[in-house]
């Protein structure tokens, strides 16, 4: 148990460095250890990390299916923060592939489970305002971009901050606007290359989200 614990938070950390594959290994190893009726959240996680993984490295139909299973875990024991994050994943999925209906649908379900964490609300309105800006809904996204700002603000989440300025400095340059220096830094996403149509259900949504 002790290893599949170091595992999972290894392959978290490889996934964030960047080493898409050290970080598949670690998470696979640690669900091979680990006993799914005894310790649902580490194989809920590990799932979790396994779909950004896939996503990352363009494998689109694993990564559902580990977001899929992450989701089903996540809502038999109702573990909101579990559910923000695999919804936010998703969201990043379908944004990823151009298919926006289906991200903007999986990132307000993503801010339903956000249960009064500001944080997590934030982050929500500021990836929607990005998929807003793809899209070129430039008013909408600038909107989105002020009210994820307000709330980085507040929280003085300053690194989450810049982003937002970055964000709300590419939008006023689409507008045709000038790009005031203190107008606000998103470390943005590129818009992958698009990937096959995938569809996910899962037992706590609404029905299957599918592409137009």
């Amino acid at each position: 148990m002790g290893q599949a614990w170091c595992l999972n938070g290894l392959a978290r950390l490889f996934y964030k460095n960047k080493q898409l594959d050290a970080a598949e290994e670690a998470a696979s190893r640690a669900i091979n250890l680990l006993p799914e009726k005894d310790e649902h959240f580490e194989v809920c996680q590990c799932h979790r990390v396994l779909g950004d993984i896939y996503r990352s490295k363009g494998e689109t139909e694993k990564a559902v299916d580990h977001l899929g299973v992450a989701l089903g875990i996540a809502c038999s024991f109702n573990w909101h923060d579990q559910l923000f994050w695999t919804c936010y994943s998703l969201a990043q999925l379908f944004s990823d592939q151009g298919m926006f209906d289906n991200a903007h649908a999986h990132i307000e379900r993503a801010k339903s489970h956000a249960v009064n964490n500001a944080y997590y609300l934030g982050r929500a309105m500021h990836r929607q305002a990005y998929f807003w800006y793809k899209q070129g809904r430039l008013e909408q996204a600038k909107s989105g971009g002020l009210r994820a700002a307000g709330v980085f603000e507040k929280l003085g989440a300053a690194l989450d901050l810049e982003r937002c300025r970055e964000l709300l400095q590419r939008i006023d340059e689409k507008l045709g606007g000038p790009a005031a220096s203190d107008e606000l830094d998103f470390n943005g996403e590129p818009l992958e290359t698009v990937l096959p149509v995938v569809f996910i259900n899962s037992p706590c949504s609404d029905g299957i989200i599918e592409s137009e």
